[in-house]
């Protein structure tokens, strides 16, 4: 798991906002996606080009297979004529400095909650949508900023957490976007019931947009003052974790104090869905936050497939080969990872390659060591510059492939991000290929590099994260008296019994303190599992041709913007992972590919 609380709060706050731009081992091939490597123009030393056109967008649509047949694609807003941008920014290319470069100053947020509210009440009546679409060119230059402070913020606090200040600043804007979250959310329920609404679609939001706030319910104060007992709770939450002192003598009290702070979490939650009209928790942020296209029932029905087809799978996987079960990836050095992943990206050509150059270029990442840092790995995008940024602090060779994926990803659509469960296609998928890829594996660390990829894809990723997700939704159920440690360590026991690593549970219980997205960002792990389930058929393509992977790959990197998860699998020729045909070909070719019984 990557991505922290913050990471995924910003991607929703770029989701709401249609996201500036449209924006957790095998032999080489020889060619991308013709499309894919086409979309975007050449960059300068300093600058960025737009990439993608109308005509770009057609021709990644020509690349789905002929037997597949992908839903109608809406129309293509203005904004995306011109590359992703929006359509009032400056045609020439942002200069863009280091991420080390970059300033920060604290938003102004008391301005631009004066200007959500005058443009909500103004939607009411007006029924001009050039005026309305000028209004809200006139706020978005302060949203932006909002974001890449808030984004700079957090980067600086990762990169040191010793420094007070920048904590306080992140502090600030995690409060901040909460209310912003619901003033923007509730100006886009204005424009939904605007007669102006197609309009708008059609000139900046795209078709369908809308949908997912026709039936928006404000919180009001009693929402704003839970959540900000919520953040509260948070930083409690990230305090304790960086400043504990870890000995062994000290994890009782370590997870008796992480624990305590999650029962209240809970309690805390429960009550926010109620403020927005929702049964559980679960629900509002399946709906809301997250905007998916299945439900928690659907989920269930995924959790089912996972623990009848797969489970067992692993289960025969530790009996039959225990070589597999312990092998490690390929050692690579921290030295020598950027010159790795850049003789990678060679081999698998545009528009990866360019990515990785722009990123290069600005010094848009940080792999670097050092006992200061936040404990975790994430990407997220600055729409003020137009760029992604990168940052690990722990993990080898594999967690900055998993990240630069994302990095891709943000890249080539401009921050565009309809819901983790697309997102995470491209961090797994990027693991296989850039081990297929890598020219520094001989033929036995290219092997075995794959085979551990897919071995903790199905077992850590798809499985273990199924199993995270089956947790919160039990969790989230629980009536408020019921919400007691015990209990909850009780459901958790259970589930890691059904999905298999109950010998990992025994030997390290209440276990599930230690997982960070239970705190900060709830919700999230069920898309690592089914996205899992789609990076598995890329796998399985370039496994059974050299070259297919990547095509697939770029296809998605094509996608068409502000569409959700089915709608993606189906434009790129993937099968939906809630499908029982899909998990069977998943587990055929696990067998094979793993040698497995």
């Amino acid at each position: 798991m990557k991505h922290p609380r913050f990471i995924a709060l910003l991607l929703s706050a770029i989701l709401l906002l249609s996201l500036f731009a449209g924006c957790a081992d095998n032999p080489a091939a020889t060619e991308t996606s013709t499309s894919a490597s086409e979309e975007k123009a050449p960059l300068t030393e300093t600058d960025k080009t737009a990439p993608e056109t109308a005509e770009t967008l057609t021709a990644a649509k020509e690349t789905v297979p002929e037997t597949t047949e992908a839903p109608d694609a809406p129309d293509v807003p203005v904004r995306w004529q011109n590359g992703g941008k929006m359509s009032f920014l400056p045609q020439e290319p942002l200069t863009i400095p280091n991420l080390s470069d970059m300033p920060y100053s604290r938003p102004d947020t008391e301005s631009l909650f004066a200007a959500y509210d005058a443009l909500t009440a103004k939607a009411a009546d007006c029924s001009d949508a050039e005026l309305l679409l000028a209004d809200y060119y006139a706020l978005l230059p302060d949203r932006q900023s909002f974001e890449a402070m808030y984004g700079i913020a957090y980067f600086r606090y990762c990169m040191d957490t010793s420094v007070d200040y920048y904590f306080d600043e992140y502090d600030f804007c995690e409060a901040q976007f909460t209310v912003l979250d619901e003033k923007e959310s509730a100006l886009f329920a204005a424009f939904a019931a605007s007669p102006c609404r197609e309009s708008l679609e059609q000139a900046y939001f795209g078709a369908g947009f809308f949908e997912d706030y026709d039936n928006f319910q404000a919180g009001g104060e009693e929402y704003l003052r839970l959540t900000a007992e919520e953040n509260a709770l948070l930083r409690q939450y990230l305090e304790t974790e960086a400043s504990w002192d870890w000995d062994r003598s000290t994890k009782a009290q370590y997870r008796d104090a992480m624990s305590s702070i999650f029962v209240e979490l809970v309690k805390l939650r429960q009550q926010i869905a109620v403020t927005k009209g929702y049964e559980n928790y679960s629900d509002y942020r399946y709906a809301v936050f997250f905007h998916r296209d299945y439900t928690p029932a659907q989920t269930q029905a995924y959790l089912r497939l996972v623990r009848e087809q797969l489970v067992p799978l692993v289960k025969s996987m530790a009996e039959q080969n225990p070589t597999l079960t312990n092998a490690t990836y390929p050692f690579v050095a921290k030295s020598r990872e950027i010159t790795q992943l850049s003789e990678t990206v060679e081999q698998l050509g545009d528009p990866i390659l360019e990515a990785f150059r722009f990123m290069e270029g600005h010094q848009l990442y940080d792999n670097s060591d050092s006992s200061s840092k936040y404990p975790t790995s994430y990407q997220t995008y600055l729409p003020s510059y137009e760029a992604p940024i990168l940052f690990t602090a722990y993990g080898d060779f594999d967690t900055l492939i998993h990240e630069f994926g994302h990095f891709v990803d943000s890249y080539c659509n401009y921050g565009d991000d309809m819901g983790q469960d697309i997102a995470e296609i491209y961090s797994t998928g990027m693991e296989f290929l850039a081990t297929a890829y890598n020219p520094a594996f001989d033929e036995t660390k290219r092997e075995r590099g794959l085979r551990v990829i897919l071995r903790d894809l199905t077992m850590y990723t798809i499985i273990r994260q199924a199993a995270f997700a089956d947790f919160e939704l039990q969790v989230y159920t629980l009536a408020p008296e019921e919400i007691t440690v015990d209990k909850i360590d009780s459901i958790y026991a259970q589930c890691a019994k059904n999905y298999a690593f109950q010998e990992a549970y025994a030997l390290d219980k209440m276990h599930w303190v230690d997982i960070q997205h239970f705190f900060l960002y709830p919700s999230y792990v069920v898309s690592y599992s089914t996205a899992g389930m789609a990076s598995m058929q890329v796998c399985r393509l370039e496994a059974e041709q050299a070259g297919a992977g990547v095509e697939a790959y770029c296809r998605l990197l094509n996608r068409t913007h502000h569409r959700k998860f089915s709608f993606v699998l189906n434009e790129a020729g993937l099968d939906s992972p809630f499908e029982e045909s899909t998990m069977q070909k998943t587990v055929d070719f696990l067998k094979s590919f793993l040698e497995l019984p």
